[in-house]
């Protein structure tokens, strides 16, 4: 049997991973469609640091991410 401040530990941790996970999520959902799978590959070394693309080439998401 499993001890039960073990079990409080494990739900506490488990039920903040959970809400996270799901925030991410309709995040993501939210800012999907703006995003393509181009935007997400990292900028080449004459664009800039190694960000993914769309920080140099999408700045309104930039300021989007920045107000939320």
């Amino acid at each position: 049997m499993i001890a039960p401040p073990t079990m409080l530990i494990v739900g506490v941790i488990g039920g903040l991973g959970a809400a996270a996970t799901y925030g991410a999520f309709h995040y993501a959902e939210k800012l999907g469609p703006k995003l393509t799978i181009g935007d997400l590959r990292p900028a080449a070394p004459w664009e800039g640091l190694p960000l993914p693309v769309f920080f140099y080439r999408k700045p309104e998401l930039i300021e989007e991410l920045r107000r939320r």
